[in-house]
């Protein structure tokens, strides 16, 4: 038997890693998660401004409904939550419209696709086509499932959309709930669930190569800090790095498993800017049309989507543009961003927009590793999720988001949920 330097080594320490560390190192096995960044967590991305009434998130920021897993963390760390304001407001081209819940705005269509017979796969965009929906209905369910999935209305898939719905029905997924103390409490939670995680843990960790065999994997990786190379031996290895930084080949695999290349090429990976500014006062509160919403949600190009902190009042205000509506800021400076979306907002409300005191964003397309925001299915790419998160000769193990069959790729109780699938896969495959 060749020698090992760890029973299991962990590629990633985001929701998913952490989740799989845990199980591994509570179960006895000697388990080193390797970090490419400086900080854990992955995209959940927490900032504890001192000026701010609360935490101000850059990457993941709602508990989309009742989880299990993620709910059970929750309650075990003490943490508190609160429920967002569903409430939302649709403005087109500055004219308030009428008032909804921000889960029904593409209810109609995603109800209509669950009752459809149609054989076979097609996009979004193709069903809403065919279908009978009002010319409004379809307006509107576009421009959410866009936003919702960062995804291309003639790319993603309705098969997939339908397997979302009928899970998200099942959590009461329309529900959001933000952590009060930030989502990186959670994370920290998780970190300290692990035993021994000082040393389990191995931040500024950028693996570049792994070589394998049946039960025998060498990973080698350099140091952020001083370009140092390293290599590590184990039995058994699991990845869970964004589905960007696969279909990249940021790492290489020696001999590089087909299943995993064929599945990772046959998902999307969508993009998406957020922008949360920190104004001097709520401004939108003086305004009886916006007092006490939860969303505003527009048709306008770039930066559609807005959001408070309602129920709880804060003069902090999000915009978000994901899929199409992203692309045209693919590759400028902050700056240039921070402009655009306030560009947006002033015409989304018709009015000038005070000046913010502070806005914070992450740019998730140009981090190298990350390389976007989370993935989709196109369509006929079903097949793609469970390819990714089948077992490699009992050694190579996948898990992320991306790598979810349950129905909630995309989030971070899919991460979670597949963090915790990789490593039973890993304790029922070292035992076989």
């Amino acid at each position: 038997m060749a020698r090992v330097d760890s029973d299991v080594v962990i590629i990633g320490a985001g929701a998913s890693g952490l989740s799989a560390a845990a199980v591994l190192a509570s179960a006895g096995k000697t388990v080193r998660c390797l970090e490419a960044n400086h900080r854990v967590g992955g995209r959940i991305l927490t900032i504890q401004d001192p000026f701010s009434p609360l935490p101000i998130e850059l990457g993941a920021e709602f508990v989309h409904g009742l989880p299990a897993a993620t709910w059970r963390l929750i309650q075990s760390a003490g943490l508190t939550t609160y429920e967002h304001t569903a409430r939302a407001r649709l403005i087109d081209r500055g004219k308030f419209l009428e008032e909804t819940e921000a889960g029904k705005i593409g209810e109609s269509a995603l109800a209509a696709m669950l009752k459809s017979t149609k054989r076979g796969d097609e996009s979004f965009e193709a069903f809403l086509k065919r279908s009978h929906l009002p010319a409004h209905a379809k307006a509107w369910a576009r421009v959410f499932v866009e936003g919702f999935n960062a995804a291309r209305k003639e790319t993603i898939s309705a098969s997939a959309l339908k397997k979302d719905a009928e899970a998200a029905d099942e959590i009461e997924g329309g529900r959001a709930f933000r952590i009060l103390a930030g989502y990186d409490s959670l994370i920290h939670h998780l970190l300290h669930s692990i035993p021994g995680h000082q040393t389990v843990i191995s931040l500024n960790s950028v693996v570049e190569r792994v070589e394998w065999r049946h039960k025998h994997v060498t990973v080698r990786f350099r140091s952020t800090l001083d370009n140092g190379i390293s290599k590590i031996r184990c039995s058994q290895l699991i990845v869970t790095v964004p589905l960007g930084v696969l279909e990249a080949g940021a790492i290489a695999f020696d001999p590089e498993p087909k299943a995993i290349r064929d599945g990772a090429r046959d998902l999307e990976f969508g993009q998406v800017y957020r922008v949360t500014f920190r104004f001097a006062e709520p401004f939108w509160e003086s305004d009886e049309r916006l007092k006490a919403i939860g969303f505003l949600i527009s048709r306008e190009p770039i930066f559609p989507t807005w959001w408070t902190t309602h129920p709880v009042i804060s003069p902090l205000l999000t915009g978000w543009s994901a899929g199409p509506a992203a692309e045209p800021l693919l590759g400028l400076n902050k700056a240039a961003v921070i402009t655009q979306a306030l560009a947006s907002l002033a015409r989304i409300l018709n009015r000038k927009i005070p000046s913010p005191l502070a806005a914070h964003l992450h740019d998730w397309h140009a981090d190298p590793f990350f390389r976007g925001a989370y993935s989709y299915v196109p369509v006929n790419g079903m097949p793609a999720r469970r390819f990714l998160g089948r077992p490699v000769e009992g050694t190579l193990f996948f898990a992320g988001e991306a790598t979810d069959t349950t129905g909630a790729g995309g989030t971070v109780h899919g991460a979670v949920g597949s963090g915790l699938r990789a490593a039973r896969q890993v304790l029922k495959n070292s035992a076989a």
